[in-house]
């Protein structure tokens, strides 16, 4: 398992509770616990990342629509039982846990969709942002990004962290991701004091894919500090995020207004792809 994971107590109550978990999963398809956002789903199927796979109910789902899924799921047994359960079908099983996914990024891969089910409110608060931002350094262009976390008291060993959804969607936007669709919902299996959110985002596709490789370089530097890589930041998710103010765009420059970073109306500055 990777070194920096949703804590062991929660893991430790999937590998004990395998089978019985396995079943419950189960009973509920795909399309009934997913059905609100699959028209945002590309006509061409791609490559599909699900995190936190369980059963994999959905990883075969995907992998029936043609979808070639990576599933990653931390709980050994479960991960076996998901493994047998969907060995007829193109899904490869590894064994990772956010925030680091850290051998899921060693594949060097990017993905069209990527599916956080039922795991966010593992993951705790000071673990959220960095979880995102692996997440859409993963994200192809034009990829898709849906997470679905639960809000709500448990009764049993799992420990499910706070999660604020106005902060998710915040890290959302300063990753230079674009919001699609959001809603709250009732829980699918009749529990009255849970219900779950749900938050499908977007990597903006230039048509080229460099804004998209410039923007994972930059988003993701860990030189924080440096005020000449912030201003960089800031003129990719203008460029990305808002392709309408791009001035003129080259093979190799981009050129955005310099009155939308500064009080200057008349200027305007070129960023080199």
């Amino acid at each position: 398992m990777a070194n920096s994971q949703p804590s062991i107590a929660s893991i430790r109550f999937y590998e004990d509770h395998a089978q019985g978990l396995f079943v419950q999963y189960q009973s509920l398809n795909f399309e009934r616990v997913h059905g609100e956002w699959l028209h945002q789903l590309p006509e061409q199927p791609g490559l599909a990342l699900d995190v936190g796979a369980g059963s994999g109910r959905d990883a075969e789902a995907l992998a029936k629509r043609g979808w070639q899924v990576m599933a990653v799921e931390p709980a050994d047994k479960l991960r076996s039982l998901g493994q047998a359960h969907t060995s007829p079908h193109d899904v490869t099983w590894i064994d990772d846990a956010l925030p680091a996914l850290g051998r899921v990024r060693q594949l060097s891969q990017r993905f069209q969709l990527i599916l956080v089910s039922a795991v966010w409110m593992h993951l705790p608060p000071i673990e959220q942002q960095r979880a995102l931002r692996v997440l859409s350094s993963l994200l192809a262009p034009g990829g898709l990004l849906v997470i679905t976390c639960r809000e709500g008291p448990n009764e049993d060993e799992r420990e499910f962290q706070s999660v604020k959804v106005a902060e998710l969607d915040s890290w959302a936007q300063d990753l230079a991701l674009v919001p699609v669709q959001a809603s709250f919902n009732d829980d699918q299996l009749g529990r009255k004091a849970v219900a779950w959110h749900l938050r499908v985002f977007k990597l903006p596709d230039d048509g080229t894919g460099a804004l998209p490789t410039l923007r994972h370089i930059i988003v993701n530097d860990s030189k924080a500090s440096s005020y000449k890589l912030g201003l960089l930041r800031t003129l990719t998710r203008l460029a990305d995020s808002a392709p309408g103010i791009v001035i003129s765009r080259t093979e190799e420059w981009v050129t955005v207004p310099l009155a939308w970073i500064s009080h200057s109306t008349s200027a305007s500055t070129a960023l080199r792809l």
